[in-house]
Protein backbone atom coordinates (compact mmCIF):
# COMPACT_ATOMS: atom_id res chain seq x y z
CA UNK A 1 0.00 0.00 0.00
CA UNK A 2 0.96 3.38 -0.79
CA UNK A 3 -0.38 7.30 0.50
CA UNK A 4 -0.40 9.33 -2.87
CA UNK A 5 -0.83 13.19 -3.14
CA UNK A 6 -2.65 15.44 -5.96
CA UNK A 7 -1.15 17.08 -8.90
CA UNK A 8 -3.38 19.57 -9.18
CA UNK A 9 -1.23 20.82 -12.04
CA UNK A 10 -2.67 18.08 -14.51
CA UNK A 11 -6.55 18.61 -14.57
CA UNK A 12 -6.47 16.85 -18.00
CA UNK A 13 -3.73 14.38 -17.33
CA UNK A 14 -4.70 10.55 -16.81
CA UNK A 15 -1.30 10.04 -15.18
CA UNK A 16 0.36 8.44 -11.95
CA UNK A 17 3.54 9.20 -10.99
CA UNK A 18 4.99 6.59 -8.47
CA UNK A 19 8.51 6.84 -6.31
CA UNK A 20 10.14 3.17 -7.61
CA UNK A 21 10.17 1.36 -4.20
CA UNK A 22 6.16 2.14 -3.99
CA UNK A 23 6.35 1.19 -8.02
CA UNK A 24 7.56 -2.21 -7.20
CA UNK A 25 5.63 -2.91 -3.97
CA UNK A 26 2.13 -2.80 -5.88
CA UNK A 27 3.34 -4.83 -8.62
CA UNK A 28 3.47 -2.10 -11.78
CA UNK A 29 6.46 -1.73 -14.38
CA UNK A 30 6.91 2.23 -15.96
CA UNK A 31 5.25 3.49 -18.51
CA UNK A 32 2.78 0.40 -17.94
CA UNK A 33 -1.06 1.39 -18.72
CA UNK A 34 -3.14 0.25 -15.87
CA UNK A 35 -6.90 0.21 -14.76
CA UNK A 36 -7.35 2.69 -11.38
CA UNK A 37 -10.58 1.79 -9.78
CA UNK A 38 -12.35 4.32 -6.64
CA UNK A 39 -15.55 2.67 -5.65
CA UNK A 40 -17.72 1.66 -8.59
CA UNK A 41 -15.36 3.43 -11.08
CA UNK A 42 -12.68 2.69 -13.51
CA UNK A 43 -9.86 4.59 -15.49
CA UNK A 44 -7.16 3.74 -17.82
CA UNK A 45 -3.87 5.84 -16.69
CA UNK A 46 -0.32 5.61 -17.41
CA UNK A 47 2.36 5.22 -14.70
CA UNK A 48 5.50 7.55 -14.35
CA UNK A 49 8.05 7.10 -12.29
CA UNK A 50 9.55 9.84 -10.03
CA UNK A 51 11.45 9.37 -7.26
CA UNK A 52 10.49 10.31 -3.81
CA UNK A 53 6.85 11.13 -5.70
CA UNK A 54 3.77 9.51 -5.06
CA UNK A 55 0.93 12.05 -7.57
CA UNK A 56 -2.61 11.56 -8.57
CA UNK A 57 -4.00 13.92 -12.05
CA UNK A 58 -6.46 16.04 -10.25
CA UNK A 59 -7.33 14.46 -14.73
CA UNK A 60 -7.84 10.88 -13.20
CA UNK A 61 -10.18 11.91 -10.04
CA UNK A 62 -12.60 13.82 -12.21
CA UNK A 63 -12.58 10.62 -14.33
CA UNK A 64 -13.42 8.80 -11.21
CA UNK A 65 -16.13 11.57 -10.08
CA UNK A 66 -13.86 12.06 -6.73
CA UNK A 67 -13.44 15.77 -5.68
CA UNK A 68 -9.81 17.09 -4.99
CA UNK A 69 -8.53 15.66 -2.06
CA UNK A 70 -5.22 14.87 -0.94
CA UNK A 71 -3.05 11.78 0.68
CA UNK A 72 -5.72 9.15 -0.57
CA UNK A 73 -4.25 5.16 -0.12
CA UNK A 74 -3.42 3.17 -3.78
CA UNK A 75 -3.19 -0.58 -2.67
CA UNK A 76 -2.76 -3.24 -5.27
CA UNK A 77 -6.04 -5.01 -7.47
CA UNK A 78 -3.98 -7.74 -8.93
CA UNK A 79 -2.15 -7.30 -12.45
CA UNK A 80 -2.17 -3.71 -13.81
CA UNK A 81 -4.94 -2.57 -11.71
CA UNK A 82 -5.18 -0.46 -8.49
CA UNK A 83 -7.43 1.03 -6.83
CA UNK A 84 -7.50 4.34 -4.80
CA UNK A 85 -9.52 5.12 -1.75
CA UNK A 86 -10.91 3.33 0.48
CA UNK A 87 -14.11 5.56 -0.59
CA UNK A 88 -16.89 5.34 2.90
CA UNK A 89 -20.35 6.42 2.54
CA UNK A 90 -21.94 7.31 6.07
CA UNK A 91 -25.78 6.79 5.46
CA UNK A 92 -27.80 9.02 7.57
CA UNK A 93 -31.17 10.35 8.16
CA UNK A 94 -31.91 13.88 7.59
CA UNK A 95 -33.62 15.85 10.47
CA UNK A 96 -36.41 18.74 9.15
CA UNK A 97 -34.97 21.12 11.81
CA UNK A 98 -31.78 20.84 10.68
CA UNK A 99 -30.87 23.80 8.31
CA UNK A 100 -26.83 23.59 7.71
CA UNK A 101 -25.04 20.69 6.33
CA UNK A 102 -25.17 17.97 7.24
CA UNK A 103 -28.79 18.52 8.05
CA UNK A 104 -28.49 15.73 10.98
CA UNK A 105 -28.44 16.27 14.76
CA UNK A 106 -25.12 13.95 14.53
CA UNK A 107 -23.30 16.49 12.49
CA UNK A 108 -20.61 17.59 15.12
CA UNK A 109 -19.79 14.00 15.08
CA UNK A 110 -20.39 13.20 11.49
CA UNK A 111 -17.17 16.25 10.91
CA UNK A 112 -14.78 14.00 13.37
CA UNK A 113 -15.61 11.05 11.49
CA UNK A 114 -14.72 12.40 7.89
CA UNK A 115 -11.77 14.54 9.47
CA UNK A 116 -10.59 11.59 10.90
CA UNK A 117 -10.89 10.09 7.54
CA UNK A 118 -8.76 12.53 5.49
CA UNK A 119 -5.83 12.34 8.45
CA UNK A 120 -5.06 8.46 7.55
CA UNK A 121 -5.81 8.63 3.84
CA UNK A 122 -9.57 7.52 3.67
CA UNK A 123 -12.23 9.39 1.65
CA UNK A 124 -15.93 9.88 3.71
CA UNK A 125 -18.87 11.42 2.79
CA UNK A 126 -22.03 11.83 4.36
CA UNK A 127 -25.23 11.15 2.28
CA UNK A 128 -28.81 10.07 3.17
CA UNK A 129 -31.41 7.76 1.47
CA UNK A 130 -33.06 10.25 -0.94
CA UNK A 131 -29.49 11.01 -2.56
CA UNK A 132 -28.93 7.65 -4.20
CA UNK A 133 -29.31 7.41 -8.01
CA UNK A 134 -30.19 3.80 -8.19
CA UNK A 135 -30.25 4.26 -11.74
CA UNK A 136 -27.01 5.50 -12.83
CA UNK A 137 -25.34 3.48 -9.61
CA UNK A 138 -24.37 7.51 -7.92
CA UNK A 139 -24.82 8.73 -4.65
CA UNK A 140 -25.20 12.41 -3.89
CA UNK A 141 -23.85 13.65 -0.48
CA UNK A 142 -21.62 16.02 1.10
CA UNK A 143 -17.94 15.76 2.29
CA UNK A 144 -15.20 17.79 4.05
CA UNK A 145 -13.56 20.55 1.99
CA UNK A 146 -10.24 22.25 3.40
CA UNK A 147 -9.61 25.70 1.58
CA UNK A 148 -6.73 27.58 0.91
CA UNK A 149 -6.68 29.43 4.19
CA UNK A 150 -6.95 26.17 6.11
CA UNK A 151 -10.75 26.16 6.55
CA UNK A 152 -12.95 23.32 6.03
CA UNK A 153 -16.42 23.67 4.60
CA UNK A 154 -19.27 21.27 3.77
CA UNK A 155 -19.67 20.75 -0.21
CA UNK A 156 -22.16 18.26 -2.40
CA UNK A 157 -20.46 15.85 -4.73
CA UNK A 158 -22.31 13.50 -6.55
CA UNK A 159 -19.68 10.02 -5.97
CA UNK A 160 -19.65 6.72 -7.62
CA UNK A 161 -20.99 3.98 -5.22
CA UNK A 162 -18.29 3.34 -2.36
CA UNK A 163 -16.46 0.75 -1.06
CA UNK A 164 -17.96 0.76 2.49
CA UNK A 165 -21.66 1.91 3.56
CA UNK A 166 -21.43 2.85 7.31
CA UNK A 167 -24.98 2.98 8.33
CA UNK A 168 -25.83 5.83 11.21
CA UNK A 169 -29.30 5.86 10.96
CA UNK A 170 -30.46 6.55 14.58
CA UNK A 171 -33.81 6.97 14.64
CA UNK A 172 -36.07 3.08 13.88
CA UNK A 173 -38.93 5.60 12.15
CA UNK A 174 -36.46 7.07 9.70
CA UNK A 175 -35.16 2.89 8.99
CA UNK A 176 -38.98 1.91 8.36
CA UNK A 177 -40.01 4.18 5.67
CA UNK A 178 -40.44 2.88 2.24
CA UNK A 179 -37.50 4.65 0.76
CA UNK A 180 -35.17 3.76 3.34
CA UNK A 181 -35.61 0.25 3.31
CA UNK A 182 -35.97 0.18 -0.67
CA UNK A 183 -32.01 2.10 -0.62
CA UNK A 184 -30.62 0.13 2.19
CA UNK A 185 -31.43 -3.25 0.35
CA UNK A 186 -29.94 -1.64 -3.01
CA UNK A 187 -26.92 -0.74 -1.09
CA UNK A 188 -26.62 -4.08 0.83
CA UNK A 189 -27.24 -5.98 -2.63
CA UNK A 190 -24.28 -4.15 -4.86
CA UNK A 191 -21.64 -7.29 -5.17
CA UNK A 192 -18.79 -4.72 -4.03
CA UNK A 193 -19.98 -2.33 -1.49
CA UNK A 194 -19.91 -3.95 1.85
CA UNK A 195 -22.36 -2.37 4.36
CA UNK A 196 -22.34 -2.76 8.35
CA UNK A 197 -24.16 -2.09 11.41
CA UNK A 198 -27.33 -2.98 9.13
CA UNK A 199 -30.56 -2.47 11.50
CA UNK A 200 -31.70 -1.90 15.00
CA UNK A 201 -31.66 -4.75 17.14
CA UNK A 202 -35.59 -6.24 18.06
CA UNK A 203 -35.44 -6.85 21.67
CA UNK A 204 -37.21 -10.45 21.46
CA UNK A 205 -35.27 -11.05 18.62
CA UNK A 206 -31.97 -10.34 20.31
CA UNK A 207 -32.67 -12.31 23.78
CA UNK A 208 -33.64 -15.09 21.36
CA UNK A 209 -29.73 -15.43 19.80
CA UNK A 210 -28.38 -14.59 22.72
CA UNK A 211 -29.87 -17.43 25.17
CA UNK A 212 -28.67 -20.49 22.67
CA UNK A 213 -25.21 -19.84 24.15
CA UNK A 214 -24.81 -21.58 27.25
CA UNK A 215 -22.68 -19.16 29.04
CA UNK A 216 -24.50 -16.10 27.94
CA UNK A 217 -28.15 -17.77 29.49
CA UNK A 218 -26.92 -17.43 32.74
CA UNK A 219 -26.31 -13.64 32.58
CA UNK A 220 -29.41 -12.74 30.36
CA UNK A 221 -32.68 -11.74 33.03
CA UNK A 222 -35.98 -14.29 32.01
CA UNK A 223 -37.41 -12.87 29.12
CA UNK A 224 -40.58 -13.48 27.87
CA UNK A 225 -43.32 -12.27 24.85
CA UNK A 226 -45.75 -9.87 26.33
CA UNK A 227 -49.20 -11.78 25.64
CA UNK A 228 -51.90 -10.03 27.91
CA UNK A 229 -51.96 -8.84 31.34
CA UNK A 230 -53.16 -11.85 33.29
CA UNK A 231 -49.52 -13.41 31.88
CA UNK A 232 -47.97 -10.27 33.18
CA UNK A 233 -49.14 -10.69 36.59
CA UNK A 234 -48.09 -13.93 36.36
CA UNK A 235 -44.68 -13.04 35.78
CA UNK A 236 -45.00 -9.62 38.86
CA UNK A 237 -45.95 -12.82 41.02
CA UNK A 238 -42.66 -14.69 40.22
CA UNK A 239 -40.11 -12.03 40.44
CA UNK A 240 -41.99 -9.42 42.50
CA UNK A 241 -40.39 -6.77 40.35
CA UNK A 242 -40.73 -6.77 36.20
CA UNK A 243 -39.96 -4.53 33.19
CA UNK A 244 -42.95 -4.03 30.41
CA UNK A 245 -40.18 -2.90 27.26
CA UNK A 246 -41.54 -2.48 23.55
CA UNK A 247 -39.57 -4.73 21.06
CA UNK A 248 -38.23 -1.96 19.06
CA UNK A 249 -37.58 0.46 21.56
CA UNK A 250 -34.53 2.73 22.79
CA UNK A 251 -33.25 5.55 24.94
CA UNK A 252 -35.55 4.09 27.72
CA UNK A 253 -38.85 5.10 25.95
CA UNK A 254 -41.49 3.01 26.25
CA UNK A 255 -40.71 1.19 29.23
CA UNK A 256 -42.74 0.77 32.41
CA UNK A 257 -41.75 -1.20 35.75
CA UNK A 258 -44.05 -2.75 37.59
CA UNK A 259 -43.61 -4.10 41.46
CA UNK A 260 -45.97 -5.88 43.54
CA UNK A 261 -46.96 -4.45 47.11
CA UNK A 262 -49.06 -5.71 49.49
CA UNK A 263 -52.52 -3.29 48.40
CA UNK A 264 -51.74 -4.09 44.77
CA UNK A 265 -49.06 -2.92 41.64
CA UNK A 266 -46.90 -0.10 41.41
CA UNK A 267 -45.91 1.48 38.28
CA UNK A 268 -43.38 3.60 37.23
CA UNK A 269 -42.48 5.43 33.78
CA UNK A 270 -41.35 7.83 31.88
CA UNK A 271 -43.67 10.57 29.62
CA UNK A 272 -41.29 12.57 28.16
CA UNK A 273 -39.35 14.53 30.89
CA UNK A 274 -42.06 13.71 33.54
CA UNK A 275 -41.70 10.68 35.87
CA UNK A 276 -45.41 9.13 36.06
CA UNK A 277 -46.21 6.43 38.90
CA UNK A 278 -48.85 5.21 40.25
CA UNK A 279 -50.48 2.09 42.15
CA UNK A 280 -53.21 -0.41 40.76
CA UNK A 281 -55.30 -1.73 43.31
CA UNK A 282 -58.31 -2.89 41.22
CA UNK A 283 -56.54 -5.48 38.54
CA UNK A 284 -59.45 -4.44 35.68
CA UNK A 285 -57.96 -0.91 35.78
CA UNK A 286 -54.66 -2.26 35.32
CA UNK A 287 -55.78 -4.37 32.30
CA UNK A 288 -57.15 -1.13 30.69
CA UNK A 289 -54.37 0.81 31.13
CA UNK A 290 -51.52 -1.86 30.58
CA UNK A 291 -53.91 -2.22 27.16
CA UNK A 292 -53.45 1.41 26.32
CA UNK A 293 -50.02 2.03 27.25
CA UNK A 294 -48.36 -1.21 24.88
CA UNK A 295 -51.16 -0.02 22.04
CA UNK A 296 -50.98 -2.65 20.20
CA UNK A 297 -47.38 -2.62 20.01
CA UNK A 298 -44.98 -5.73 20.40
CA UNK A 299 -43.31 -5.76 23.67
CA UNK A 300 -41.17 -8.06 25.99
CA UNK A 301 -41.33 -8.67 29.97
CA UNK A 302 -38.00 -8.71 31.55
CA UNK A 303 -37.16 -10.16 35.14
CA UNK A 304 -36.09 -7.24 37.40
CA UNK A 305 -33.22 -7.53 39.18
CA UNK A 306 -31.78 -6.77 42.65
CA UNK A 307 -28.97 -4.23 41.61
CA UNK A 308 -26.32 -1.92 43.23
CA UNK A 309 -27.47 1.32 43.18
CA UNK A 310 -25.21 4.74 44.00
CA UNK A 311 -26.20 6.92 46.70
CA UNK A 312 -29.51 5.67 45.92
CA UNK A 313 -29.56 6.08 42.02
CA UNK A 314 -30.11 3.48 39.80
CA UNK A 315 -26.83 2.83 37.27
CA UNK A 316 -25.41 0.83 35.00
CA UNK A 317 -22.51 0.15 32.83
CA UNK A 318 -22.55 1.06 29.06
CA UNK A 319 -19.87 -1.25 27.41
CA UNK A 320 -18.82 0.66 23.84
CA UNK A 321 -17.76 -2.90 21.80
CA UNK A 322 -16.20 -1.80 18.41
CA UNK A 323 -14.21 -3.59 15.47
CA UNK A 324 -10.57 -2.39 14.90
CA UNK A 325 -8.58 -1.49 12.36
CA UNK A 326 -7.73 -5.19 11.76
CA UNK A 327 -11.42 -6.36 12.17
CA UNK A 328 -11.13 -7.74 15.24
CA UNK A 329 -13.74 -7.08 18.58
CA UNK A 330 -11.99 -4.27 20.86
CA UNK A 331 -13.55 -2.73 24.34
CA UNK A 332 -13.27 1.44 23.82
CA UNK A 333 -15.02 2.05 26.55
CA UNK A 334 -16.72 1.15 29.48
CA UNK A 335 -19.19 3.86 31.11
CA UNK A 336 -21.57 4.21 33.94
CA UNK A 337 -24.98 6.13 33.57
CA UNK A 338 -26.40 6.84 36.57
CA UNK A 339 -30.13 7.69 37.19
CA UNK A 340 -31.15 11.41 38.11
CA UNK A 341 -32.36 10.89 41.79
CA UNK A 342 -35.89 9.10 41.44
CA UNK A 343 -35.64 7.74 38.32
CA UNK A 344 -35.25 4.89 36.96
CA UNK A 345 -34.57 5.12 33.87
CA UNK A 346 -29.73 6.00 33.93
CA UNK A 347 -29.93 6.96 29.83
CA UNK A 348 -28.36 10.30 29.01
CA UNK A 349 -31.37 11.27 26.87
CA UNK A 350 -33.36 10.27 29.99
CA UNK A 351 -32.06 12.38 32.57
CA UNK A 352 -28.99 10.44 33.65
CA UNK A 353 -25.55 11.54 33.68
CA UNK A 354 -22.14 9.82 32.10
CA UNK A 355 -20.01 8.90 34.87
CA UNK A 356 -16.14 7.40 35.09
CA UNK A 357 -16.64 3.77 36.03
CA UNK A 358 -13.29 3.20 37.57
CA UNK A 359 -14.14 6.38 39.84
CA UNK A 360 -18.09 5.30 40.60
CA UNK A 361 -16.62 1.29 41.11
CA UNK A 362 -14.06 2.24 43.83
CA UNK A 363 -16.96 4.89 45.71
CA UNK A 364 -19.32 1.87 45.99
CA UNK A 365 -16.82 -1.27 46.80
CA UNK A 366 -13.45 0.48 47.75
CA UNK A 367 -11.69 -1.66 44.99
CA UNK A 368 -10.21 -1.05 41.93
CA UNK A 369 -12.37 -1.79 38.65
CA UNK A 370 -9.77 -3.02 36.23
CA UNK A 371 -8.77 -6.38 37.19
CA UNK A 372 -11.50 -7.12 39.36
CA UNK A 373 -14.09 -10.08 38.77
CA UNK A 374 -16.52 -7.95 37.58
CA UNK A 375 -14.67 -6.19 34.88
CA UNK A 376 -13.15 -9.25 33.94
CA UNK A 377 -17.08 -10.52 33.59
CA UNK A 378 -18.66 -7.39 31.79
CA UNK A 379 -15.54 -7.99 29.42
CA UNK A 380 -16.14 -11.70 28.72
CA UNK A 381 -19.94 -11.36 28.30
CA UNK A 382 -19.64 -8.34 25.76
CA UNK A 383 -16.91 -9.97 23.78
CA UNK A 384 -19.39 -12.94 23.72
CA UNK A 385 -22.48 -11.29 23.13
CA UNK A 386 -21.28 -8.97 20.49
CA UNK A 387 -19.44 -12.21 18.27
CA UNK A 388 -22.83 -13.75 18.75
CA UNK A 389 -25.02 -11.06 17.50
CA UNK A 390 -22.59 -10.36 14.14
CA UNK A 391 -22.51 -14.45 13.31
CA UNK A 392 -25.88 -14.41 13.77
CA UNK A 393 -27.42 -10.99 12.20
CA UNK A 394 -25.11 -9.39 9.82
CA UNK A 395 -22.10 -7.21 10.63
CA UNK A 396 -21.85 -4.73 12.91
CA UNK A 397 -18.77 -2.02 13.61
CA UNK A 398 -19.86 -1.67 16.98
CA UNK A 399 -22.82 -2.20 19.75
CA UNK A 400 -23.70 -1.19 22.96
CA UNK A 401 -24.43 -3.08 25.87
CA UNK A 402 -25.91 -1.85 28.77
CA UNK A 403 -24.72 -4.24 31.76
CA UNK A 404 -26.41 -4.44 35.53
CA UNK A 405 -24.62 -5.50 38.03
CA UNK A 406 -26.50 -6.87 40.95
CA UNK A 407 -25.86 -6.75 44.99
CA UNK A 408 -23.87 -10.16 44.84
CA UNK A 409 -21.44 -8.64 41.92
CA UNK A 410 -23.13 -10.79 39.15
CA UNK A 411 -23.10 -9.27 35.64
CA UNK A 412 -26.43 -8.85 33.51
CA UNK A 413 -26.66 -8.04 30.10
CA UNK A 414 -29.96 -5.77 30.42
CA UNK A 415 -30.11 -4.53 26.66
CA UNK A 416 -27.66 -4.02 23.76
CA UNK A 417 -28.07 -1.19 21.04
CA UNK A 418 -26.38 -1.58 17.38
CA UNK A 419 -26.55 2.35 17.27
CA UNK A 420 -24.71 2.96 19.73
CA UNK A 421 -24.74 7.02 21.39
CA UNK A 422 -21.37 9.20 21.19
CA UNK A 423 -23.32 11.01 23.74
CA UNK A 424 -22.90 8.81 26.71
CA UNK A 425 -18.40 9.65 27.53
CA UNK A 426 -17.51 11.41 31.02
CA UNK A 427 -16.46 14.79 30.11
CA UNK A 428 -13.32 14.29 32.26
CA UNK A 429 -13.06 11.27 29.82
CA UNK A 430 -12.88 12.91 26.16
CA UNK A 431 -10.09 10.57 24.64
CA UNK A 432 -12.91 7.89 24.91
CA UNK A 433 -14.58 9.42 22.37
CA UNK A 434 -12.12 9.89 20.64
CA UNK A 435 -10.78 6.39 20.38
CA UNK A 436 -14.75 5.54 19.61
CA UNK A 437 -14.64 8.08 16.09
CA UNK A 438 -11.68 6.34 15.12
CA UNK A 439 -12.37 2.88 15.05
CA UNK A 440 -15.28 2.57 12.67
CA UNK A 441 -13.18 4.63 9.90
CA UNK A 442 -10.52 1.69 10.50
CA UNK A 443 -12.42 -0.79 10.20
CA UNK A 444 -14.29 0.65 6.97
CA UNK A 445 -10.79 0.65 5.37
CA UNK A 446 -9.60 -2.69 6.95
CA UNK A 447 -13.32 -4.33 5.20
CA UNK A 448 -12.40 -2.55 2.08
CA UNK A 449 -9.02 -4.35 1.99
CA UNK A 450 -6.92 -0.70 2.68
CA UNK A 451 -4.59 -2.27 5.46
CA UNK A 452 -1.23 -3.05 5.15
CA UNK A 453 -1.01 -7.05 4.94
CA UNK A 454 -4.71 -7.33 5.22
CA UNK A 455 -6.88 -9.09 2.33
CA UNK A 456 -10.41 -7.50 1.72
CA UNK A 457 -13.06 -8.69 4.34
CA UNK A 458 -16.01 -10.56 3.28
CA UNK A 459 -19.81 -9.67 2.80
Amino acid sequence: MAFINLDTTNETSQTICLDPDDLESLGLQPRDTITVRAGSLAAEVMVKVIPGENQISAGILKTLELPVVNGLRLISEGPAQVRVGPLIGILTSQGKRYRTPPYSSQGKLLQRFLTYALETGSLAFVFNPRGVDRDNGKITGLYLHQEQDGTVTWKVHTFPLPDIVYDRILFRSYERKKLTKQITSYLVHQEDIVCFNPKFLNKWETHLVLSQNRFLRDHLPETLKFQSSESLRDFVNIYKTVYLKPVHGSLGKGIMKISLLPEGYSYQYRNRKNNIKGIWTDVHRMDTEITDFVNKKPYVVQQGLELLSYNGRVFDIRVLMQKNGSGKWVNTAMVARVASEGNIFPNVAAGGEARNVETLWHDITSQDWIGSETYLSTLSVSLTAAEILENTLGTFAEIGLDIGIDTNGKVWIIEINSKPSYKVFPKDQPYLKHNAIKLPMDFAAYMAGFTPGEERGSK
